[in-house]
């Protein structure tokens, strides 16, 4: 929790388990923690741009819906630190749980058949989606859904993609992009760590310092953009993995020079 203190605006009071280290409506009265709402950005607008280019090149729809599931997190986190309120607050931390069980499916498929669809691994995943849920509900413990939910989740997620090295259809250079989605999504982690933990000295710096150089301290925002761009790379790699496999000649190209896309060239014949 964020020190006491912090004004009150549009929302009202606070209902959330959480407030984070951002001063509260510091930057206007209509946002409650304007950097940790804006950052979601990264996680709202390139996977729209994603899910609307694999509708156009035709791809599987588990893709689509990994891109879609992103937006839906960066929206829920959008809502939740806009308002502070709990409901918000579970529209953000859920669709975490959600996101990755399909991140999982998509990598445990990566080397199947078109068209195919394995119902163990769907039922398996929908299932431990629908008990996190219901206990979370139950408990309201943020700390059940970091310790015991997301986190595992996330950490079994990235222990598939480690284990793509011994996967006969990554490339070498392919999995400088998995592994490079996993660092910066643990430097993330590591700036949200940071951010908790010291979070008093934060915010006595900022009021030392301009304005310009305390946003830069906003280590939860910080957070967004990493686990943002880390969890697209994922969906990259995965889709890349995938597509390549499928024989679709996929190709990484980049967006003004600075963001990556996936094009994919006409299908060889087989």
């Amino acid at each position: 929790m964020a020190p006491a203190g912090d004004r009150e605006g549009y929302w009202g009071p606070t209902t959330s388990t959480l407030d984070w280290c951002e001063e509260n409506y510091a930057v206007t009265w209509y946002i409650a923690e304007f950097w940790n709402t804006v950052s979601n950005l990264i996680m709202i607008l390139p996977p729209i741009f994603g899910a609307m280019q694999s509708v156009r090149s035709g791809l599987e729809k588990r893709y689509i819906a990994s891109y879609l599931a992103l937006t839906v997190v960066g929206m829920g986190s959008w809502c939740f630190h806009m308002t502070l309120k709990y409901e918000m607050q579970l529209l953000d931390e859920l669709p975490m749980i959600y996101s990755c069980c399909i991140f999982v499916y998509c990598m445990f498929e990566c080397f199947k058949m078109k068209k195919s669809v394995n119902y163990h691994l769907l039922f398996t995943l929908v299932l431990f989606s629908l008990i996190v849920t219901m206990v979370y509900l139950k408990v309201k413990e943020p700390i059940f859904h970091q310790r015991h939910s997301f986190h595992p989740t996330e950490e079994f997620c990235f222990e598939l993609l480690l284990r793509a090295e011994d996967w006969p259809w990554v490339y070498p250079w392919l999995r400088g992009l998995g592994y490079t989605s996993l660092g910066v999504f643990l430097l993330g982690f590591l700036f949200w760590n940071i951010d908790n933990i010291f979070c008093d000295s934060l915010r006595n710096f900022r009021k030392k310092v301009p304005p310009v150089i305390g946003v830069t301290t906003q280590f939860h925002a910080w957070w967004h953009i990493l686990t943002g761009l880390g969890s697209y790379l994922h969906i990259l790699f995965s889709l890349y993995t995938r597509t390549l496999y499928l024989r679709y000649r996929p190709k990484v190209k980049f967006l003004f020079g600075i963001w990556p896309v996936i094009l994919f060239e006409p299908l060889r014949k087989q």
